[in-house]
């Protein structure tokens, strides 16, 4: 069985905790998420487990969808309202056609700065670890998108907004960025993702609590199916399954060929009993069509 679980991970927890959690609660040796929330954060972390981890690299592409609250008047040197205040200044007198105007200006492809509070290597060396030793961090930077930026409310000095941007974007270092394009500084004070792509979502997300008092078979695992459906699907027999599970390609009938136009098409297998064998590429060549596995999930 291909384990998937949609995580609403609670705030004060890093996302390593969760996956410990799960692991021993399920007994689990590997693990693994997608979209690292810090432990100020909260909401959708997908989690998944055991050879399930095969599939994260095919899902870590996907927008993120955030709740952001931001402080504004306020610069922290963790860029959130955790860390020590660097300086407080007035933002009584910002108008919201201003905060709204600097805002819009962050929509698109920006180089964004990485917070030195972060998870991020530099030398071998976690950045959080060197800025808690008080040395000085080169902040690395980043190409993020911003594709959505709006307001939701506006009650000075606090901002709620709603993010909608590619992976690996730090809304601390928005808040950053926004509270100096203000002259004013910011920094964040509370983050919920409500989306991570458009498989999983935080109103189908579960509590770690609510795990904790269910029988394995009864919980909300989510279908890789689905997850997959855009894939194109091959039905295999049990001679078939069992080239696929020992990493060998199978020749499939040449039904498909004229659709795929003989371009190489991402694959999902599957057997008799409706199990997720592998996935990997349906190619062509001069002699015939093929499916070629990338990753076995049995």
């Amino acid at each position: 069985m291909v384990r998937i679980l949609n995580i609403d991970k609670p705030p004060g927890w890093t996302s390593f905790q969760v996956i410990r959690y799960l692991k021993r609660l399920l007994d689990e040796k590997k693990a693994g998420h997608l979209g690292t929330l810090d432990p100020l954060a909260s909401g959708v972390l997908p989690v998944f487990l055991g050879k399930a981890t095969k599939l994260i690299p095919f899902f870590n592409e996907g927008h993120k969808i955030y709740r952001a609250n931001i402080r504004l008047g306020i610069r922290t040197d963790t860029y959130d309202t955790e860390g020590e205040i660097l300086e407080k200044k007035d933002c009584r007198h910002l108008k919201s056609s201003t905060i709204e105007a600097e805002l819009s200006s962050f929509l698109g492809k920006q180089n964004q700065k990485v917070p030195p509070f972060s998870a991020v290597k530099i030398n071998g060396s976690r950045a959080y670890q060197l800025a808690r030793k008080g040395k000085v961090v080169p902040v690395p930077s980043r190409e993020v998108e911003f594709q959505e930026l709006r307001i939701e409310m506006l009650e000075l000095p606090n901002l709620e907004i709603q993010v909608r941007c590619s992976k690996g974007t730090y809304i601390r270092s928005l808040a950053q960025d926004l509270g100096e394009a203000l002259k004013v500084g910011g920094c964040l004070s509370g983050l919920i993702r409500l989306e991570c792509g458009p498989w999983f979502h935080l109103e189908q997300a579960s509590s770690l609590e609510s795990l904790a008092n269910m029988d394995q078979e009864n919980l909300p695992w989510v279908d890789p199916l689905v997850l997959l459906e855009d894939w194109f699907t091959l039905m295999v027999n049990d001679i078939q399954s069992l080239k696929v599970q020992q990493g060998q390609r199978i020749e499939v009938p040449p039904l498909s060929r004229e659709k795929s136009l003989k371009s190489p098409m991402k694959t999902k297998t599957i057997d008799g009993q409706n199990n997720l064998v592998a996935v990997g590429m349906l190619i062509w060549d001069d002699i015939g069509c093929y499916f070629k596995p990338s990753r076995v999930l049995v």
